[in-house]
């Protein structure tokens, strides 16, 4: 995870202004470990539970953090950026899911 946020870092700092930069990285390094932390605590519950509920805590922090940071004003962005990025999670984990759920009918049967 900790290289994962360097190299965002990274990639910031060559592609965007230096003020962004600073504030990607330091959305990341605050989110991620919170979203990460949640989803550890919860991943015995299921993956399912456990990924939608780690993005709803480390969302809140990276779009804030992030938009204060960078100078753009948070609260008209925020219902945007959650509804955006809620999609952006619920998406990927809900074609995992049916994946998940259609992937014993799909094999064929042991001889």
């Amino acid at each position: 995870m900790l290289a994962c946020i360097g190299a965002g870092a990274v990639l910031s700092a060559i592609w965007a202004a230096p003020r962004l930069a600073l504030a990607s990285a330091a959305a990341f390094a605050l989110s991620e470990p919170a979203d990460l932390l949640v989803y550890q605590r919860l991943r015995r519950h299921g993956w399912i539970p456990a990924a939608l509920a780690s993005n709803a805590a480390g969302t809140p922090v990276d779009t804030v953090l992030f938009l204060a940071l960078a100078g753009f004003p948070i609260w008209p962005a925020v219902p945007g950026q959650l509804w955006v990025k809620a999609i952006a999670a619920a998406v990927p984990v809900a074609l995992a899911a049916i994946r998940a759920l259609l992937r014993p009918r799909l094999r064929p049967p042991r001889p």
